[in-house]
């Protein structure tokens, strides 16, 4: 096997256990904030975790809000928010917390607060970033690893999902606290816990892996096989809720070094065509595309398969997914869609724009000719087997 060339990014400290919340002050004093920016959206407000977090932190130093609105980041959030740390008195402390959404738009705006124009030059890497202010995440699930990534994701005006990227957008500090997230619905815990799975599957077998990509891309395999189905049971084991943010961070930290694949080229045209959540367009498209990705590359998939289940081949990987999705309740994230109905032309045409190109490219699989409409199809078949499936259930727990 030739020699390869590799170069790793920055990896961000993680704080992680019960109370970490409680390390802010010291870190806003050292990083030489004189104030803080809580970041999150409105859903989780509504829970009562945001306000909690803020009478805390204000008997240290000043606070203000910005709570993004439901669904995913957008363009807008970012530059509504970014003005709103502009016109602060002082250096704030920048802290995203929630799942991906605010994290995304919290990492975006520490960047854009200390750089020229609004967010749309800075989509697609169009513009490089002048700097940030000091920012920390706080992930209230267990899924995006955006805590741990040089990335973000975020919709324009368009409705288009495109993407952020440069060295700017990595805090200075993630907290792990489990009690955040032992009230997460267990749908949510499914498919950001799913997500968690498909960013190391997918790092660990593209184009760019390396041993560094390897190994925390198959602790995070283990864990979330081991894990998953646990948390969604027992949502108050604060073990199995630690270790799920563990692998959540150890799969973002493979994805920010080796990218993801052609089940993210899937899930963002599906988020772009349908506004299908993360965690449950990725699942999908995971779903649909594993045998086809395994085919023709199996040794890059059995240490995968032998992570999630020792002794397993390559060949198992497809059936070992779907029995860890059926495990966790997966269906039931699809309770809010089952009107839906997708199209595969549509999908494979937006499989194959700019800004999904990338992970097309690092995919184990390449898609060429016939094979993009193949997996727009595959997906639609998976997807209204699954809806199938959720109305037999459904009538089984009803009768």
């Amino acid at each position: 096997m030739p020699l390869n060339h590799f170069h790793t990014g920055r990896q961000t400290p993680i704080l992680a256990g019960p109370d970490s919340l409680k390390q802010l002050p010291e870190l806003r004093a050292r990083l030489g904030a004189s104030r803080y920016m809580v970041i999150s959206d409105q859903g989780l407000a509504a829970t009562g975790l945001v306000d909690a977090l803020v009478d805390d932190l204000a008997v240290d130093a000043e606070v203000d809000t910005f709570l993004a609105p439901a669904g995913e980041p957008s363009v807008a959030s970012v530059d509504a928010a970014a003005a709103a740390v502009r016109t602060l008195t002082g250096r704030p402390l920048v802290i995203g917390l929630g799942g991906g959404t605010a994290l995304d738009i919290a990492k975006l705006v520490a960047a854009l607060a200390e750089s020229p124009g609004d967010m749309e030059h800075y989509l697609l890497a169009m513009t490089p970033w002048a700097g940030r202010v000091p920012a920390v995440m706080v992930p209230t699930t267990s899924g995006t690893g955006s805590e741990v990534t040089r990335t973000s994701i975020l919709t324009d005006t368009q409705g288009r999902k495109l993407w952020a990227w440069g060295d700017e957008l990595l805090p200075d500090a993630v907290l792990l606290d489990p009690a955040l997230t032992r009230d997460l619905p267990a749908s949510l815990t499914a498919t950001t816990g799913l997500d968690a799975f498909v960013h190391a599957l997918e790092a660990t077998t593209g184009q760019g892996r390396h041993a560094f990509i390897e190994a925390p891309a198959l602790q995070a395999i283990r864990q979330v096989g081991e894990t998953l189905p646990i948390a969604v049971a027992t949502p108050h084991d604060l073990q199995a809720r630690q270790r799920m943010q563990e692998a959540a961070c150890l799969a973002g930290q493979a994805i920010d070094n080796g990218g993801t694949g052609i089940a993210h080229n899937i899930g963002h045209a599906l988020g772009s065509c349908y506004h299908l959540p993360h965690g449950v367009a990725v699942t999908l498209a995971m779903e649909a595309s594993l045998a086809w990705s395994v085919t023709g590359n199996e040794a890059r998939f059995t240490p995968a398969a032998h992570a999630l289940k020792a002794g397993c081949k390559a060949q198992d990987l497809p059936r070992l997914f779907r029995e860890l999705a059926d495990q966790s309740g997966f269906n039931q994230a699809l309770d809010p869609f089952t009107e839906l109905t997708l199209n595969a032309e549509a999908l494979a045409s937006t499989m194959q724009k700019e800004e999904n190109a990338p992970m097309a490219r690092n995919a184990a699989r390449r898609p060429t000719g016939d094979d993009w409409q193949w997996l727009a199809e595959a997906t639609v078949t998976v997807f209204a087997r699954r809806v199938a499936e959720l109305a037999t259930q459904n009538s089984e727990v009803s009768a």
